[in-house]
């Protein structure tokens, strides 16, 4: 039986050395989402749609895991035995782990970006126009993620051959291969831009001081962290699939590990000022809190009265009579001639005066001044 060194990554990683790559990237993925899921869980008393896209995540980073720990033995064959008796044994039983590894990594990665359109969808929750946006990216996210499947299939010409030994390595196969990776991150990164551009467009129009606007940024930005580690591994491997598989997979349990660690962020306190922020909004004329904006702009005499938002937690949720009994520690002091203690939990109750009215989220036709009562920050944003 022949045997050579190993080639690229292979050159300094053991089969040892790749499996603990593995289970230390999904380690921290398991460690970082028990502690989103706990802070969730203390503060909402239940997980919220964001959550269990985070948790689809970790299942497809964890299966991803087994899977790579599988495949060990069978890549580093290839590598170390390129004329050995079991050459297609094991060839055949790569190529079989690898299309369910590369899939199970996009699926990883879509995953998370489904975390952080769940929690915009509630950002955007009365914006009209955001939520049509909203739509946009998600309708662009699903058809992309469908396309990495699709491009992954064709990498091999004719796809027929894609599981029979040796088919798949002609230079149009290579090709191919080049032009999956380069699409599959081009609409990775061109997804993720896409999924920021929501929160921080509203975070743009807001009354916010800068220390808060920054604060918040930082969540909202956290997508910079994977398209930085899309970018690196497409450069690490583009022209490599074929040369260097190992080199494959240690870049995808890289970025995949990091697209679940930085998905688990945004409930982090650390990541959010712990100071209180201020906005406006309207009282009617008997002091009492506007349903919603004067569309005709002929009613009674408006007053201003500044909202202070005493806590902060992990997922803005607007303050609307539908959610008032599903979310916890909602707590708002206006300091106003007429003083109102909103105070949090299960049961929101006013006082004093005990009859006023739920916040309405609703936009005007003008687009002008729409109110935006969130969890993490109490704005208004004007067009």
């Amino acid at each position: 039986m022949a045997s050579i060194a190993p080639q690229g990554v292979a050159t300094h990683l053991s089969i040892n050395g790749l499996i603990g790559v593995t289970w230390t990237g999904a380690g921290l993925g398991i460690i970082f989402a028990s502690i989103r899921f706990a802070i969730r869980i203390k503060r909402m008393k239940r997980l919220l749609v964001d959550d269990y896209f985070v948790l689809l995540a970790l299942v497809f980073l964890v299966t991803n895991a087994v899977l790579q720990t599988l495949q060990a033995p069978h890549l580093y064959y290839m590598l170390l035995n390129v004329t050995g008796p079991d050459i297609v044994y094991h060839g055949l039983k790569y190529t079989h782990y690898e299309f369910v590894i590369i899939g199970i990594f996009w699926s990883v990665l879509w995953s998370i970006k489904g975390s952080f359109l769940a929690l915009f969808w509630l950002i955007s929750d009365g914006l009209p126009h955001y939520r049509r946006v909203w739509w946009g990216v998600t309708t662009f996210a699903v058809l992309a993620y469908i396309g990495c499947w699709l491009a992954s299939i064709l990498n091999c010409h004719p796809p027929s051959d894609y599981f029979r030994f040796g088919k798949c390595s002609k230079p149009i196969d290579i090709r191919g291969s080049v032009i999956s990776i380069s699409y599959s991150t081009a609409v990775d990164i061109l997804t993720d831009l896409m999924i920021m551009y929501l929160p921080l467009r509203i975070l743009w129009k807001t009354k916010m001081n800068l220390h808060q606007k920054l604060g918040l940024a930082t969540v909202f930005c956290l997508g910079f962290i994977i398209i930085a580690a899309a970018i690196i591994r497409a450069v690490a491997i583009t022209g490599k699939a074929y040369s260097d598989p190992a080199a494959l997979a240690v870049w995808g349990i890289a970025e995949s590990s990091i697209s679940m660690i930085v998905g688990c962020l945004p409930p982090f306190k650390s990541f959010i000022t712990s100071h209180s922020s201020s906005a406006n909004y309207n009282y009617n004329s008997s002091g009492h809190a506007a349903n919603h904006y004067n569309r005709s702009g002929s009613s009674a005499r408006i007053k201003k009265r500044s909202i202070t938002t005493g806590s902060w937690s992990g997922l803005p949720i607007p303050l609307q009579e539908r959610n008032q009994n599903a979310y916890q520690n909602l707590e708002y002091e206006a300091q106003a001639k007429h003083d109102v203690h909103i105070a949090g939990g299960v049961n929101v109750r006013a006082v004093p005066p005990p009859d006023i009215p739920r916040l309405s989220l609703s936009e005007d036709d003008s687009g002008h001044g729409e109110i935006r009562m969130v969890k993490e920050f109490s704005v208004v944003t004007s067009k």
